[in-house]
């Protein structure tokens, strides 16, 4: 690039990224450090004189704000000038580029960057943003991979995290079924690695064909892994939860099917298992192994059992429902670009 200049940003999903420059002129690199952020937000939003919408939102618009005139307000602002810049989670960066410069970016992630990984996510949730990636597609894929390699540290990390999200998922999708949902139906290729003895067991209905993308929530643009709710007349994907208000507000679930990866069994027998092996390693003692129907050992009644007990003798269709009357969401690229 040619004396180019890069507006006030963050990443997205608050992950830590390394610039490298190659060759050419110097780049001077201005940063805002992750607690300045709600003071940031303040003078943003008198400076920008934004009528109700946040600072920050506005900042990350393309917005150039001179490191003098935040300076002045009293934000630390930190100018750099070297061959390596390492941005950490929730650093506002601005640079400049004095000439023709050659650099390239890295993103990375590790086990501590979990959380705030996460709690990105809902915050990307809540704007209405769409997301490179999904974080529910991550941590079960991590779960599955890592549950065999018996890391205790990473497991340890995200076992909070999925309890968290297994938690969420199972009471929405009872809150649906207790509004009048009647219709399912389960779709994605089988995973064997949920959980033991999960590659034996035989699938309660059809599977539908594994498509090469999540669709995304008409409403708040969430990648839908877990689950999602059709309306085929009119060719509408929402999450759950946009679901839930989209009956709320209706009064009616008519037309409407849910389409789920994994069913309750094997949502709360992974975390089960998860969980099981975390506390292992951690030291938490050796009778804590869980079989398929043992306890949970994150605590409490199994939402699976608690929530099927609540639904009583109503019963639900499985039935089986064509992707390919849905409109294919583009996926952006990965978080790591070179």
């Amino acid at each position: 690039m040619v004396f180019s200049t890069s507006c006030w940003s963050r990443d997205q999903n608050r992950l830590p990224y390394i610039d490298y420059l190659h060759t050419g002129a110097d780049c001077i690199w201005y940063s805002v450090p992750a607690e300045e952020k709600a003071k940031l937000d303040k003078v943003v939003h008198t400076l920008l004189q934004a009528n109700g919408t946040p600072g920050l939102d506005m900042l990350e618009k393309n917005i150039m704000i001179s490191p003098e005139v935040l300076c002045r307000e009293g934000i630390k602002v930190y100018p750099e000038r070297h061959s390596f810049v390492v941005c950490y989670p929730g650093a506002f960066v601005s640079k400049v580029c004095c000439g023709y410069s050659v650099s390239e970016t890295v993103h990375f992630a590790t086990p501590h960057w979990m959380n705030l990984g996460y709690q990105a996510a809902k915050d990307l949730k809540c704007r209405r943003i769409a997301k490179p990636f999904s974080m529910e597609k991550l941590l079960y894929q991590i779960a599955t991979a890592e549950s065999k390699r018996d890391n205790g540290f990473l497991l340890t990390t995200i076992s909070t995290l999925l309890k968290d999200l297994r938690n969420i998922e199972l009471r929405q999708r009872q809150e649906l079924y207790k509004a009048g949902l009647l219709s399912s139906a389960r779709y994605g290729t089988h995973d064997g690695n949920l959980g033991p003895g999960e590659g034996r067991k035989k699938p309660r209905g059809k599977w539908l064909a594994l498509e090469s993308s999540e669709r995304r929530c008409q409403i708040c643009q969430h990648l839908c892994y877990l689950s999602m709710v059709v309306q085929e007349t009119d060719n509408v994907v929402f999450c759950l939860e946009c679901a839930l208000r989209y009956v709320e507000k209706h009064k009616s679930c008519r037309g409407l099917k849910m389409m789920y990866r994994y069913d309750e069994e094997q949502i709360t027998s992974l975390v089960n298992q998860v969980c099981g092996r975390a506390m292992l390693k951690s030291g938490g003692g050796g009778a804590m192994l869980v079989s398929r129907g043992g306890g949970d050992p994150c605590h409490g009644l199994s939402p699976g059992r608690a929530s099927a007990a609540k639904r009583g003798p109503q019963k639900r269709a499985t039935v089986e429902v064509a992707l390919a009357r849905l409109s294919s969401s583009h996926i952006p690229k990965a978080a790591a670009v070179s």
